[in-house]
């Protein structure tokens, strides 16, 4: 049976991303964060992170976070994780007992960390878990079921307990300015994919580069052509240089000339990679790094999909689409702004801007995905069955995750 650990970022005031939620999904469960079985749900976790997958290969170097309830918390499993890069989150419906307590101040005397998962601050679950927060390092608070309007007079429950809080679940950028006004260290959510509309923004001189690039090569893949129109572009070749030689590929000759580069990748891959440039210094600007990340694995969900379906003349497209998705919150500029820059194929244009048509039916498969929503009914294609099956959308999304981390760097 195909399994999938899906992950989701936690972010400091910062923007920066210091460690993954991870989340299990199998083929025979739908969209389920919880499961009928949570010890089985997360031993798998735990099998697929240590044998299968590897854990560098889903969090890199930064900390992972698994759920975890009572059952599991017994388990010696856990001790197979490094303490340093994995902590547990506890499951909100875990019923605390005083072997539970024991067991926690056990494993947190080991040096092991503890979230506390979907707090709603109410005097029912403040009874409840108190008696595990000397080994709790962080609450995570659920903005959506607190509410803004309650969020002060809920957060001084917790003040006296000096607890690093998480604001989880934002959903608007709206929401994640009131949450930096309170004392929240830590955020989760899908927020800093929806961009900031700022005018007059200005698109940098690179961005425009790339952008005609890509304009250029949807008329003419010729070799030649993309290379005399590179060579006036000195800076996209020596990024695109670095790209070549940070390990993506292993080519046995050494690069001589733009032509020769060029000629090596081919123009596809050409194209897909000018996609991916237009997120530019990804860990420059808050949240950035994230929206490169999320960027890459739906362009590669998308493409590996194509080919799985026997469609490889859509692959190249379905790579383009997912990886200008998010370049609106990139930007912080309307798609359709964006998009007026561009001279992309229509039925690119359609997908990025409406999310219709067979590529944009894709791209709000890759999306799902991206959000850990794993419904089988979102995953229609029209009124008809995808031509992909479960366990290969699954796999799709295991060679995603390794192709963003394999290209962290590049």
């Amino acid at each position: 049976m195909q399994t999938y650990i899906g992950r989701q970022p936690i972010f400091n005031k910062e923007g920066e991303c210091l460690a993954y939620e991870l989340l299990y999904r199998s083929c025979e469960v739908n969209n389920s964060a919880k499961f009928t079985d949570n010890a089985k749900a997360t031993a798998r976790v735990i099998v697929n992170l240590i044998h299968t997958i590897g854990f560098p290969s889903i969090i890199g170097t930064k900390k992972g976070y698994i759920n975890l309830d009572e059952s599991m918390l017994f388990s010696d499993a856990l001790l197979l994780l490094p303490k340093e890069q994995f902590g547990f989150e506890i499951l909100e419906y875990t019923a605390i007992t005083q072997p539970l307590i024991e067991r926690i101040a056990e494993l947190h005397a080991k040096g092991y960390t503890f979230s506390l998962d979907d707090f709603d601050c109410s005097e029912a679950m403040l009874e409840a878990y108190t008696p595990i927060f000397p080994y709790i390092d962080t609450i995570k608070v659920d903005i959506q079921a607190v509410g803004l309007h309650n969020l002060h007079s809920s957060l001084e429950k917790l003040a006296p307990y000096k607890i690093a809080l998480l604001a989880e679940k934002i959903e608007t950028q709206e929401e994640f300015t009131a949450c930096l006004n309170y004392d929240f260290h830590l955020f989760q959510g899908y927020f800093f994919e929806k961009p900031i509309i700022l005018s007059g923004q200005k698109i940098e001189p690179n961005t425009i580069s790339a952008i005609n690039l890509i304009n250029c090569m949807q008329e003419n893949d010729d070799i030649a052509f993309i290379s005399n129109k590179f060579s006036t572009c000195p800076d996209l070749v020596y990024n695109l240089l670095r790209h070549v030689n940070s390990g993506a590929y292993h080519f046995k000759q050494k690069i001589t000339s733009i032509t020769q580069m060029i000629t090596l990748l081919g123009s596809h891959k050409i194209l897909s990679w000018l996609g991916l440039f237009l997120y530019g210094a990804a860990h420059e600007r808050p949240f950035s790094e994230e929206l490169f990340n999320n960027a890459k694995f739906r362009a590669k969900v998308m493409e590996e999909l194509m080919l799985t379906c026997k469609k490889p003349e859509l692959a190249n497209k379905a790579f383009l689409t997912g990886s200008l998705s998010l370049i609106d919150a990139y930007l912080n500029i309307s798609m359709l702004e964006f998009l007026n820059y561009t001279q992309l194929d229509d039925e690119i244009k359609t997908a990025l801007l409406f999310h219709e048509g067979f590529l944009g039916e894709l791209l709000n498969i890759a999306t799902h995905m991206n959000h850990n929503i794993t419904s089988k009914a979102s995953f229609k294609i029209g009124n008809q069955e995808p031509c992909f099956t479960m366990e290969q959308l699954y796999e799709a999304c295991h060679k995603a995750l390794l192709f963003v981390e394999e290209t962290a760097h590049a």
